[in-house]
């Protein structure tokens, strides 16, 4: 019988917590300046909202002085927009204060699976048939 360091569960809840940690929660933040003092930034991931309010998911971004030109984050076709249709440019970034609830969630639900093996691991069996009788002779 597997000892509880060893148990499937265990290992299953510790890969779920690391994955949480490694991935983390990503938000959009916009930009600090006006898309003119942005020329010549690069970004791996950003979204530009329209003049018509529509927004645009794009990858390896680039910002050029008459437009922003990037991959559609959809179907990594080439897009470019003049940078007079762009009202704000939002970059992609980690939030650590929603990533650390994701990790104590993730350590919560990990030390009630661990409370809940040890209890049922404590208990009696209880589905057990109970031993026969000694007949009387």
């Amino acid at each position: 019988m597997p000892t509880l360091s060893q148990s499937p569960l265990r290992r299953a809840t510790c890969a779920a917590v690391l994955l949480a940690q490694l991935t983390g929660c990503q938000t959009w933040r916009p930009r600090s300046g006006s898309i003119d003092q942005q020329v010549g930034a690069g970004l791996p991931h950003a979204r530009l909202t329209l003049r018509d309010g529509s927004e645009l998911a794009l990858r390896d971004v680039t910002v050029h002085a008459d437009s922003v030109i990037g991959y559609s984050e959809d179907t990594g076709v080439r897009r470019a927009r003049s940078v007079a249709d762009v009202v704000s440019i939002e970059q992609r970034q980690t939030s650590g204060l929603r990533t650390g609830g994701v990790v104590l969630l993730g350590a919560a639900v990990a030390l009630a699976a661990l409370i809940v093996v040890a209890i049922v691991a404590a208990t009696p069996n209880w589905t057990a048939a109970p031993s026969p009788a000694a007949s009387a002779h």
